[in-house]
């Protein structure tokens, strides 16, 4: 490897400098906090589909709003009143969300409309658009387990209503029907507001936001609205959770932002690699380690280097049937036998051979057995190893004789079967 150096001084230079100047930037803008400019459903929209102007008539009257991007639970305490409008839940609802529905007292406003921002002013919207009835559908279900969310656009006659001033909401209608909620205000269509009560908890249910956002305001749906919030709250604090539309709060101080998802895998990976970089860093102790040849000497590192690449391009069935093989023909030759012979006559005569000598293998098993691994159907190493061995072992048997035989006491090791032909 060369001595030079990958970067030159100017170079290493400039990426520092680049490097700093985008940490600072990082932090200007973390400490700028989060644009909360939105044209959506939310209490930070004054779109006409928005929600801040409710909020800014309750603090009108004296009550604590709070705008929560975060820890909406804790903000509550135990006399507030939490309120998801239009929410965008998942299906189905994950662990976040079911615990905000498990408040002690809960406003769920049904999403209507999806508004297309202003290209001119991206606070406002210049067109709004019914949404698919399974998004309304699937807040619903998320909050009471089952219920049906319908749209009309028949003008309504509010045959109940339990809040007292008379809402005025322009058409398409979109109401729900449900046997789990007790109707509060609605008519022979369906409901407008419902409420569910389940093990001292409160949940009110508001099918068309139409009754609450800016535009419904000025349809004259303020003081059904401020009445609304007046029936079902047991305090002076509403929360409205923003984290529903995608608003979290940046904390004062940008370093507690490695601590909390999903930037903590970050600081893991980050702290995890300046350890691994001081750690190759750091001198060493003695002398280096004097690295090891690539290929070792010899005839047997050899054999091992070769078996090692047939043993990764999986040759091995390959080598044990030719081994196979030709270990027989050995075998014959030394044994002599006639060359007239066909191939399974051949395998016959080294069995009567075998038979005669008393050796155990027989050698046309041990060939059908390597035809089987010829044609693909037999990949087992430990079998593999097996027949390698017993044809090792059959050999020795048929040449040298078997020990503690006869033969291997002197005996003439090349005489033919008994009742059979000698060798020629």
């Amino acid at each position: 490897m060369s001595d030079q150096a990958v970067f030159t001084r100017r170079q290493l230079t400039a990426w520092i400098a680049a490097a700093a100047i985008v940490f600072a930037l990082s932090l200007v803008f973390m400490l700028h906090g989060e644009d909360t400019t939105t044209a959506g459903p939310s209490t930070f929209s004054r779109s006409a589909i928005g929600h801040a102007g409710i909020a800014d008539i309750l603090q009108h009257h004296g009550l604590k709003v709070v705008k929560s991007q975060g820890d909406s639970l804790h903000k509550i305490g135990s006399h507030g009143m939490l309120v998801l409008a239009e929410p965008e839940f998942r299906q189905p609802a994950d662990r976040v969300q079911q615990a905000l529905l498990r408040a002690p007292t809960v406003l769920l406003v049904l999403p209507k409309w999806q508004g297309r921002p202003d290209s001119h002013d991206p606070a406002w919207i210049d067109m709004a658009d019914p949404l698919p009835v399974i998004v309304p559908q699937s807040v619903l279900d998320a909050g009471i387990g089952h219920g049906q969310v319908i749209r009309t656009d028949a003008a309504m006659a509010w045959s109940r209503n339990g809040i007292g001033p008379v809402p005025h909401i322009a058409a398409p209608l979109q109401l729900m029907k449900s046997d789990s909620l007790r109707p509060i205000v609605g008519g022979e269509d369906g409901m407008l507001l419902g409420e569910l009560r389940d093990k001292g908890r409160i949940l009110w249910v508001l099918s068309d936001p139409d009754a609450i956002s800016n535009h419904g305001l000025g349809d004259g749906n303020a003081a059904f609205a401020v009445a609304l919030f007046d029936a079902l709250r047991p305090g002076d604090t509403i929360v409205f959770d923003e984290t529903i539309h995608g608003f979290t709060a940046v904390p004062a101080n940008p370093s507690m932002l490695l601590l909390r998802r999903p930037f903590a895998a970050v600081a893991i990976q980050a702290v995890v690699a300046l350890a691994l970089l001081l750690w190759a860093s750091a001198a060493r102790f003695g002398a280096p380690e004097v690295a090891p040849p690539p290929l070792k000497a010899g005839k047997r590192d050899l054999v091992r280097n070769v078996a090692e690449l047939f043993r990764f391009a999986g040759y091995q069935h390959v080598l044990v049937r030719r081994y196979v093989e030709e270990t027989i023909r050995d075998v014959a030759r030394r044994l002599h036998t006639p060359r007239d012979l066909t191939e399974p006559e051949s395998l016959g005569w080294l069995a009567r051979v075998g038979a005669a000598r008393g050796v155990s293998i027989d050698c046309a098993d041990l060939r059908a057995r390597a035809e089987v691994l010829a044609t693909g159907g037999w990949r087992n190493a430990a079998e593999l190893s097996v027949l390698a061995r017993d044809i090792w072992r059959w050999k020795q048997e048929m040449v040298d004789g078997i020990a503690g035989s006869a033969d291997d006491r002197g005996g003439n090791p090349r005489r033919g079967p008994q009742g059979g032909g000698g060798a020629g």
